[in-house]
């Protein structure tokens, strides 16, 4: 029984031992010593982390694989063309890439430097007259434009753009000629018809310049520009107007009021009668 007793006892320590241990981790887990339960091998929810499997792999649209490309295509022809000024080919295909981005001004820097080394390339005169009428450097696009044709570019584009500068610079006849030639090699182009009818408009003929706003209209099936439209409101209205003007009667002049006088006897009248008429001038006080 002695025995019994004493080897409870011993195992009842030894209980109250281990519990202790069993304690004091369970407090380093709670400060967070995940190092410690990761060495006791004891499990725990916060470091039961499942690990991410891998996304399957899947197949790239023709459409990504295209802008991509596009991307990739868009770095390597800007830096040549800021590379190789000579390479005029690069600077073209590098300006129209800035256009598009709406970078105008970069775009006609980076033909510039080109046209610098190449100064009489009419491709590069031809897009730098375009870039500097949209920017409104009117003056330096009749410039460029003209250069161009000189040096051979005498595509429609180059003449509508030409008229366009020459027609904000007041040469309404230069502007009439380049409009006429750009409609001989695209005829009813309406975007050239508008403007050679605005530059009649600047003119005063407005009647031809409706005709031709209306025969802008007319073609714009499926490339419709607002402007013409507006133009063509904008003329008629003001046709309409000069009509009616000029339909209206002309208003009679405001007779001058005549003070009462006494009346004149009959001697006098056949005396004033006889005498020669004058004519009497109003005078202003």
């Amino acid at each position: 029984m002695v025995l019994g007793r004493v080897g409870r006892r011993v195992a009842s320590r030894r209980v109250i031992g281990m519990g202790s241990c069993v304690a004091t981790v369970l407090v380093l887990a709670g400060c967070g010593a995940s190092d410690v339960l990761q060495s006791l091998g004891t499990p725990s929810p916060a470091l039961n982390i499942t690990p991410k499997s891998e996304a399957p792999a899947r197949d790239v649209a023709p459409g990504e694989a295209k802008a991509a490309r596009a991307r990739l295509g868009e770095a390597a022809t800007l830096a040549a063309a800021r590379t190789n000024p000579r390479d005029v080919e690069a600077a073209l295909a590098a300006a129209g890439i800035l256009r598009r981005q709406g970078d105008r001004a970069g775009a006609l820097a980076l033909l510039d430097a080109s046209a610098a080394v190449v100064p009489n390339d009419a491709r590069l005169l031809r897009d730098r007259g375009l870039l500097a009428l949209e920017l409104g450097a009117v003056p330096r696009a009749r410039d460029h434009l003209r250069k161009a044709i000189a040096n051979g570019s005498r595509d429609w584009q180059t003449h509508s753009a030409l008229g366009t500068a020459l027609a904000a610079g007041g040469d309404q006849k230069g502007a009439q000629r380049q409009f006429a030639e750009a409609l001989r090699q695209m005829p009813d182009n309406p975007v050239v018809l508008n403007n050679l009818a605005l530059s009649m408009m600047l003119e005063g003929r407005r009647g031809e310049a409706e005709q031709m706003l209306r025969r802008a209209s007319a073609g714009q099936e499926k490339v419709g520009d607002a402007r013409v439209a507006q133009n063509l409101a904008l003329v008629s209205k003001i046709s309409e107007r000069d009509g009616k003007a000029a339909s209206r009667p002309a208003e009679t002049a405001p007779q001058p009021k005549q003070s009462a006088a006494p009346p004149v006897p009959a001697k006098d009248l056949k005396k004033d009668a006889a005498a020669p008429a004058t004519l009497k001038t109003a005078r202003v006080d």
